[in-house]
């Protein structure tokens, strides 16, 4: 068929005074062309089929789009009419083709959806929000002309994808709940068996829940390594992935082999060759730069001597206080700071700068633009000493060709973020996360965007994070999801080690803060009577005697088993003289029948107890809590502090109420007693306080 070109009438011409203008229908479109230029409005961009308004003299045509309406004025009526009529069925040809096309990739998507419902895996929301991507992306005409235009076989195609973006969270969550049922039922004799008690309900939650990331808060005593264990035994027992392609993380060395220990005992029946590996952060880092330089790197005896590394950072302090004018900065230095009284203290304080400064993953460029107006000239005085003090360090570890813990972690993620380390990990397990630092948390997110289908498994817990001093940020953990992406949260409820009534008073207490994600934690062994006892004395030995007396005669007919103790002060110096060893001595000779530890609360984090006492609840600079304020410039190289009044002291309290199983005794000096025992008694916890008075 020829197409149809109309021109403005002589009447209109010279009513409008313009120049001649042709309409003309095209295959695509609608073609207008006047004496200078010529153009098309597709098909494509029309929004309704193009309209006529009638006038005295002659007619009008309006065309819709997104933007805006044309009107083209001045022309025949049946000439006009008849281009209107061909411009429709173009229109309407157009927008049936398009609705096919939309039709066919709807009806594909559709398929993907219901095999995605179907599936016999665990959803993951990642995969739920692409396939919801796909539905909106795929919608290139309007709900308006869908109705107007598209079969019903159309129309109940775009309806299930519309209904499906509407309800996809509830839909994936529905389907979810039944897949984890249906496992739960299939592994029940796995999790019933893989330890020496079967794990809760909530532990077998976390073990099959297969997000793409997943944070499981554990409470203390409730069974993290049991879950760990769980996890990687359920995924190998499931045939998800195979042992070589788990990374499962600890912090520190002991825990790592305790945790594979423990785990080799629980996963050698299923798998007699070999079990996931557990490896401390620094293996990990050794193992990446191993693989891309074809040999182990040198790690400095520093990294695993402090004492050593002291020393060192000592001699060079002291040769470089043989230059007059680094001494008279040295000793400017120490009359800003009250805390500094010497050159060791000077050159201790220079070391731990050092460490954290390198964690920082920061230049001294960097460093110098970021020291803050206030109290500058004490910064710029710390870099004047740091620097030399710096360039020896560096000097003496490429001079031998070794590396630091911090240089590990920073050469190990540059691998990985430049390609040449592959990563063969498709689920990482990581424990502890609650201490997880900045640098370390960055090496995790480089190892997971090198896969798609990884995997992160994170176990810890808010409530117990204390090592901030060491550069640990909380904040990764309470902004998992900011840092990892969107993930599933599951909280063990139920702990095996305090009763109800210390886990009364210990969760009620660290919940003071409100920035700490609350949960409940419930106990296996319920008790009526408060179990926290608070002994008010002026001599803390008194006090502690009176704890272990009372202890101690509980087990007079029961000789042939010690009772564990727990005996925790917030420093080691507040146990004497002699420190925890010698006090342990002393101890062990009157009450027999205990076996007892002397240990400071950091210390005792992972450890349990049938009892525990709490000495040096008083208040000040060593009390609990302590009121030891930080050195701002140390504190500067630290994660954000907490707004929170003592927010860490806080958590340290609950750590070391935690750690017993049966009872804890607090002793306090009345005339000068701890903020912490004043909340508990001001407050009305569930603690008793006659217990030794009303005897």
């Amino acid at each position: 068929m020829s197409n149809l070109e109309l021109k403005r009438s002589w009447l209109a011409q010279l009513f409008f005074g313009r120049q001649d203008a042709v309409l003309a229908h095209q295959t695509t479109g609608l073609s207008i062309a006047d004496d200078s230029k010529k153009q098309l409005l597709p098909f494509a961009r029309m929004n309704a089929k193009p309209e006529i308004k009638h006038c005295l003299f002659w007619s009008d045509l309006y065309i819709t789009t997104a933007r805006k309406t044309y009107l083209y004025r001045g022309f025949s009526r049946t000439r006009l009419r008849q281009l209107v009529l061909l411009l429709n069925q173009g229109w309407q040809c157009h927008i049936e083709q398009q609705l096919n096309a939309e039709y066919l990739n709807a009806k594909a998507i559709k398929d993907e959806i219901r095999a995605f419902l179907d599936s016999s895996a665990y959803r993951r929301d990642s995969q739920r929000q692409w396939l919801v991507n796909r539905c909106q992306a795929v919608s290139s005409v309007s709900a308006a002309l869908k109705a107007q235009f598209a079969t019903s076989r159309q129309q109940s195609t775009f309806k299930y994808l519309a209904a499906f973006v509407a309800a996809s969270e509830e839909k994936v969550k529905k389907v979810n709940a039944k897949f984890l049922q249906q496992e739960s039922i299939k592994f029940k004799s796995f999790f019933d068996t893989i330890e020496k008690n079967p794990l809760t309900g909530a532990q077998r939650q976390a073990c099959l829940i297969n997000e793409d990331r997943n944070l499981v808060l554990a409470g203390a005593g409730t069974g993290k390594t049991s879950t760990m264990i769980g996890r990687a035994g359920y995924l190998l027992a499931s045939e998800q992935t195979k042992p070589e392609q788990i990374l499962m993380l600890a912090f520190a060395k002991k825990a790592a082999e305790e945790m594979q220990d423990r785990q080799d005992k629980c996963l050698s029946a299923m798998l007699p060759q070999a079990t996931p590996t557990i490896r401390t952060f620094h293996a990990l880092g050794l193992e990446i730069i191993s693989t891309v330089e074809g040999r182990r790197p040198t790690l400095t005896a520093f990294a695993e001597d402090n004492a050593l590394f002291t020393r060192f950072i000592d001699n060079i302090v002291a040769e470089l206080m043989q230059d007059a004018a680094y001494q008279e900065k040295v000793v400017k230095f120490c009359d800003g700071s009250p805390s500094l009284n010497s050159t060791s203290d000077t050159s201790q304080f220079l070391a731990d700068f050092l460490v954290l400064f390198k964690q920082s993953s920061q230049t001294l460029a960097a460093l110098k633009k970021r020291i803050p107006k206030k109290d500058k000239s004490r910064f710029t005085l710390l870099i004047a000493l740091f620097e030399p003090v710096f360039a020896a360090y560096q000097l003496h570890l490429s001079g031998r060709k070794e590396i630091d813990f911090a240089d590990m972690i920073e050469k190990a993620i540059e691998y990985i973020e430049n390609g040449r380390y592959h990563s063969p990990y498709q689920h990482i397990l990581i424990d502890e996360f609650q201490d997880i630092s900045q640098p370390r948390a960055r090496l995790i997110k480089a190892l997971l965007a090198q896969r798609d289908d990884a995997v992160l498994f994170a176990v810890g817990d808010d409530w117990q994070a204390i090592y901030r001093f060491s550069g640990s940020d909380l904040s990764v953990t309470q902004r998992f999801s900011d840092m990892f992406g969107a993930a599933s949260v599951t909280a063990l409820d139920t702990t095996f080690r305090f009763n109800n009534k210390i886990g009364e008073v210990a969760s009620a207490f660290v919940l003071q803060n409100p920035a700490q994600i609350k949960k409940t934690i419930n106990s296996v062994t319920v008790v009526a009577e408060p179990a926290v006892s608070l002994i008010q004395v002026k001599d803390a030995k008194r006090g502690l005697h009176q704890a272990l007396n009372a202890i101690h005669q509980q087990f007079m007919n029961q000789p042939d088993q010690k009772t564990t103790v727990a005996v925790l002060a917030r420093f080691n110096f507040l146990f004497g003289d002699g420190g925890p060893k010698e006090l342990k001595l002393q101890m062990e000779t009157q009450y027999p029948l205990l076996d007892l530890q002397f240990m400071s609360v950091h210390a005792s984090k992972g450890k349990e107890a049938d009892y525990v006492v709490i000495l040096g609840l008083c208040n000040g600079k060593y009390g609990f809590p302590s009121q030891k304020e930080g050195d701002p410039i140390l504190e500067f190289l630290l994660p954000e502090k907490e707004s929170f009044p003592d927010a860490e002291e806080r958590r340290l309290f609950y750590v070391a109420l935690t750690r017993a199983r049966h009872r804890v005794y607090l002793v306090c000096n009345p005339a000068e007693v701890s903020p912490f025992v004043a909340e508990l008694l001001n407050q009305k916890y569930p603690v008793c306080s006659d217990e030794f008075t009303a005897k």
